[in-house]
């Protein structure tokens, strides 16, 4: 049972500790010498709202709106502060900064074991502890076990994805062939679901080598579809809770429901990578292979097109119990950062059909109703990659970027130094710069054609050109944890919406939605209520 005046006291206690992944971080960085010794430089405190004993800043961030205005809110203080300025939530002191280039010089000082931004998801944190996931725990550490842990998944994952294109496109087919059957003919699926399971059966595709087709309710194992759905509440759950850390602390249904789909999550992604084992395992002795070449070098791997599971397991640099206790975790992960930005992308297109037609043509003359199978296809959409960056622009998946170092420092902006001590968020706001009609024209319109080359070209030079940045342009951040599965999410990214947009006309079902819906914040900020949407064969 909830206490009902915790229950009640909840909403109140919401602290702004946001916006993380399992695994990734979104980093990014000013000034030609912007950290160090303040040398030469007036140290100062950065502006920030009056700071309250214990609360600090947060009667103010409520007094704005609090949690559910996020991103509104770092547009204002950018507004109201300029280009540096401090937040106290809790007391606990935050130094938000809006030039990337100052934000470079945090990650310069990363060190060789940085910390992650996954250290504040602390429900995950928690929940490994809690359940003796070793695994889970090394993934979100700072020291010589999250390298190791990430070392062992990198070739396969993260170097190369380039080998996953063709059983991506694949999946992306299947994916497409059923979409206007079960979004629009017969309803069975919500569209914004639809992408989640779109998500799931190509990243499953990579793991395992096949497709689940959650995407087709005529095929699809109920087991999988539990799984999309149990991982994506889990996701959004986790956002609840760590923006209230009093959902645990009195056992709300929040928390318990959060504690048993993560367990569904785990179980499920654990015995669907231990049925994958033993099935290799088994093709291996009757073909006589029963080694099938541990430490075998990643690029052989890759010309046999082996999924990512067999290559890992081939490899020998993680035990089958360490490789089972880690596929929850990654399954999880491979399968909502993806969902949560390709809504965003799908949203942005059904809303701007000028644009989704002018996109249509340009898969029209390059791919010409084929896939995109290889990196050269990919290069050649300059216009599918404009949609994805103005998208990340106009609509993150985050209203901010955080890093923290383990030493002191002191930030540099123009003549004056912030100090830093070592552990306290650094912070880069996504919503100054990019929405700011000084840098961007027209910052509320999604366009896409500021991102095309001429257009980079032109700004080169100009203040205007620091949206260019690579801060601003990677949603799965910079430095050395940057996501682990970010090569393979632009990939099914870019393959998704090659194959969807050639096939279908997608529209809002009422054009009004398109005025109603606001960023919700989840573990990563959503649209909601999220706007049904129609599908059409496209002519």
């Amino acid at each position: 049972m909830v206490a009902p005046n915790a229950a009640a006291a909840a909403p109140l206690l919401r602290l702004p500790l946001l916006f993380l992944l399992v695994g990734c971080v979104w980093t990014g960085g000013r000034s030609s010498s912007p950290l160090g010794q303040a040398h030469g430089f007036a140290i100062k405190d950065p502006p920030m709202p009056f700071k309250w004993p214990v609360v600090g800043t947060l009667p103010d961030f409520f007094a704005r709106g609090g949690v559910d205005r996020l991103p509104q809110i770092y547009e204002e203080m950018y507004r109201e502060f300029g280009d540096v300025y401090g937040t106290s939530p809790m007391g606990q002191d935050e130094l938000v900064v809006c030039d990337p280039r100052v934000f470079d010089a945090v990650l310069r000082r990363e060190g060789k074991y940085p910390i992650g931004a996954s250290e504040e998801a602390t429900t995950f944190v928690e929940y490994y502890r809690e359940t003796n996931n070793t695994m889970g725990l090394k993934s979100v550490s700072r020291g010589p076990e999250w390298k190791e842990w990430r070392g062992a998944w990198e070739a396969d994952m993260y170097a190369g994805w380039v080998s996953y294109l063709p059983i991506i496109a694949e999946a992306a087919s299947e994916v497409s062939k059923v979409a206007g059957y079960e979004v629009t003919e017969q309803k069975n699926i919500a569209f914004v679901d639809f992408i989640s399971r779109s998500s799931f059966d190509m990243f499953t595709a990579v793991m395992y080598g096949e497709s689940p087709r959650t995407t087709n309710s005529r095929v699809a194992d109920p087991d999988d579809v539990e799984f999309v759905r149990s991982s994506q509440a889990a996701f959004d759950l986790t956002g609840e809770m760590i923006t209230n850390p009093f959902e645990k602390v009195f056992q709300t249904d929040t928390y318990k429901s959060f504690r048993v789909n993560m367990d569904k999550t785990y179980d499920m992604g654990r015995e669907k990578s231990r049925q994958f084992v033993e099935g290799v395992k088994r093709r291996q002795r009757e073909d006589g292979d029963d080694d099938s070449g541990g430490g075998e070098c990643p690029v052989t791997a890759m010309k046999k097109n082996f999924p990512m599971l067999e290559r890992l397991l081939n490899r020998g640099k993680m035990s089958v119990n360490d490789i089972l206790s880690s596929s929850g975790g990654i399954n999880m992960a491979g399968v909502d950062t993806t969902t949560y930005f390709l809504s965003w992308v799908f949203l942005n297109l059904a809303s701007n059909p000028d644009v989704q037609t002018k996109l249509a043509d340009e898969l029209k003359t390059v791919l010409n109703g084929a896939d995109v199978t290889t990196v050269a296809q990919m290069n050649s959409l300059p216009y599918l990659k404009a949609c994805i960056r103005e998208s990340h622009r106009l609509t993150p998946t985050a209203a901010a970027s955080l890093k923290k170092l383990k030493e002191d420092v002191e930030v540099v902006v123009g003549d004056v130094a912030y100090r830093v001590p070592s552990g306290q968020r650094i912070m880069l706001n996504l919503r100054a710069y990019p929405m700011d009609p000084r840098y961007v024209e027209d910052p509320a319109a999604y366009r896409p054609e500021r991102f095309l080359r001429e257009a980079v070209e032109a700004r080169r030079g100009t203040p205007s050109e620091v949206v260019d940045h690579p801060s601003f342009a990677d949603p799965f951040g910079r430095g050395k944890r940057r996501c682990l599965g970010a090569n393979i999410a632009v990939a099914e990214m870019t393959v998704l919406l090659a194959r969807m947009i050639q096939d279908w006309e997608i529209s809002l079902v009422d054009p009004e939605d398109a005025h109603k819906w606001r960023p919700k914040q989840k573990l990563m900020l959503k649209a909601d209520p999220y706007p049904a949407m129609k599908l059409v064969p496209r002519g």
